[in-house]
């Protein structure tokens, strides 16, 4: 799991800034290889850790971006899009390779938010995103409050006569 903040931040920073020296004095002992080939050697000395260090930082900071919280909401609620509204701390968690701590604490910051409906199923709490959740439509009479399926062809209630009206829940 990597998660992190200032500090692995700043490492990350550090490394790639530790690089550019070494990769600009391995690329002048490259050159210089040209007319001196035992300086090949010497190049890669600071060719090699410094493309190490700069990968590194900078696969670093890309993750510190992936998992920081306005990315993680985001994703959040792309996934609960994917799984029609409802989505629970282990789906964040394998979907972002997260800690549980980390996926339980954005869920109940976005519940906090008011963006999530917390339902417990089971053993386990599912989060609900009535945002992104399918919309469900029916007829309903106004006066007697009888629900009918939208596909039905009746345009009148059965039940009084009246007039259905076709409302989203």
């Amino acid at each position: 799991m990597i998660e992190g903040g200032t500090m692995s931040r700043t490492g990350a920073i550090i490394a790639i800034i530790a690089s550019i020296p070494l990769l600009i004095l391995g690329g002048i002992f490259l050159i210089a290889a040209a007319s001196n080939p035992s300086r090949l050697l010497t190049s890669m000395f600071f060719l090699l850790p410094g493309a190490a260090l700069l990968i590194w930082g900078a696969t670093r900071l890309r993750r510190l971006a992936e998992i920081s919280p306005e990315a993680l909401e985001t994703g959040i609620v792309d996934l609960a899009r994917r799984l029609d509204g409802e989505v629970t701390v282990a789906q964040v968690q394998s979907e972002f390779r997260i800690s549980q701590d980390l996926a339980l604490s954005m869920l109940e910051r976005m519940h906090g938010q008011g963006n999530t409906l917390r339902e417990r199923r089971g053993d386990h709490d599912v989060y609900l995103f009535k945002s992104v959740m399918p919309a469900k439509a029916i007829k309903r009479c106004p006066y007697c409050g009888s629900e009918y399926a939208v596909r039905s062809a009746m345009r009148e209630c059965p039940n009084c006569g009246g007039a259905l009206e076709i409302v989203k829940e």
